[in-house]
């Protein structure tokens, strides 16, 4: 069963990266971060295709409810549940949510959204459990240490992090002009998709990925070389990277962790823009 569904996304992760160039990374990103239920931040002007590629990946799991909302400087929290969301659906009884120009958002609205990604509790007004699985942000605001500091706590819940840039390979923004159609969005042919119960078995088997004592120490040596450099990761996010590792190997098809599994950390280490090339030459140096 849990192959059946592996190979339908690698049936879906192919098809999108035809419709959506240069998005791989991305596209890997978002099934990882629903199959692990994190929450993601996509970073970049408009026109990059970061709400579309969402978009495109949950229609393709039938019984999913999306929440799409684009947040501005008054949006109160009210505004985000279902019996004040134009879309019926609100963040407190969706699977996925997707907002847009997230730190647009007031700071009270901002941070009454810390129990409904860490907690998944809404206040309606008495507490609720909600069904979220995963929160995906999207912004053009760079985050630099200048940055609102009383925000961090709230950007320290976004395990992911990734900038979406324009493309860059001649041929494939060539293909981008010569693309006919948009994205079909309501495609639900039964064989093509997978299914709300199927994330769900995804992220139970993830439990079941073994993850050895080379690793822990690999990590705590990442984690050593990250400080000589400034680089700070939170012990919370530490720990949630092990659920990472864990589903990045289940989507490979294996029941134990790598070495290679490490990489795809890239985008939960870093904080600010000044960290990347970091976190990246030490995961590079660690994973030979």
């Amino acid at each position: 069963m849990i192959n059946s569904v592996l190979n339908k996304l690698g049936s879906i992760k192919s098809t999108l990266n035809s419709s959506f160039l240069e998005r791989k990374e991305v596209i890997d990103m978002i099934i990882l971060a629903v199959v692990s239920k994190k929450h993601s931040i996509l970073i970049g002007e408009p026109g990059l295709a970061k709400t579309a590629v969402l978009k495109a990946m949950v229609s393709r799991i039938k019984g999913l409810r999306l929440f799409d909302f684009q947040m501005t400087p008054s949006t109160g929290m009210n505004e985000l549940m279902s019996k004040n969301s134009q879309n019926k659906t609100g963040i407190d009884n969706c699977d996925i949510a997707l907002i847009d120009e997230f730190f647009k958002g007031p700071h009270s609205t901002l941070n009454s959204l810390l129990a409904v990604m860490n907690e998944r509790i809404a206040y309606i007004p008495e507490p609720r459990k909600i069904p979220l699985i995963s929160l995906f942000a999207t912004s053009n605001e760079k985050p630099d240490k200048s940055s609102d500091a009383n925000l961090l706590p709230l950007y320290d819940r976004f395990l992911f992090r990734k900038e979406i840039m324009p493309i860059k390979n001649g041929v494939n923004f060539k293909k981008l002009l010569e693309l006919k159609d948009e994205y079909d969005f309501n495609d639900t042919t039964s064989e093509k998709n997978i299914e709300r119960k199927d994330i769900d078995e995804l992220s139970s088997a993830v439990d079941t990925v073994c993850i050895g004592a080379d690793i822990y120490n690999r990590l705590y040596e990442i984690r050593e070389e990250l400080r000589n450099k400034q680089v700070i990761v939170s012990d919370r996010r530490w720990r949630e990277t092990v659920k990472i590792l864990k589903a990045n190997a289940l989507l490979n098809k294996r029941d134990a962790v790598t070495i290679d599994d490490i990489m795809i950390l890239e985008p939960s280490l870093w904080t600010y823009y000044s960290d990347i090339r970091a976190v990246r030459n030490i995961l590079r140096k660690e994973t030979k």
